[in-house]
């Protein structure tokens, strides 16, 4: 399980090992939920792509502020077509 502290201003990346050669053109988002969520309509935000990772910033003044002690769970969208596919959860404890 990947800890971060609650302090920490930093992209979090999750690898993204499977997909088209132009997988990096397409839209990604990423939804940082409490363990045990699964993400609804407005729950995701925007990524980037940091080489073949996704990537959102996360912690304090970011759409990702998390709070110490928490256990949350990652997802990723990535939207080509008429596909969205989800990815996750993936966990991280914030310290």
């Amino acid at each position: 399980m990947l800890r971060i502290s609650h302090l920490s201003v930093e992209y979090i990346k999750v690898p993204i090992l499977k997909g088209p050669p132009e997988l990096t053109d397409l839209l990604v988002e990423m939804a940082i939920l409490p363990d045990g969520q699964d993400p609804d309509t407005g729950d995701w935000e925007t990524a980037v792509w940091l080489g073949q990772s996704a990537a959102a910033l996360i912690g304090p003044g970011t759409d990702f502020p998390l709070v110490k002690g928490v256990t949350y769970g990652i997802w990723v969208r990535i939207t080509s077509g008429p596909e969205a596919p989800l990815l996750g959860p993936y966990p991280l404890n914030i310290t």
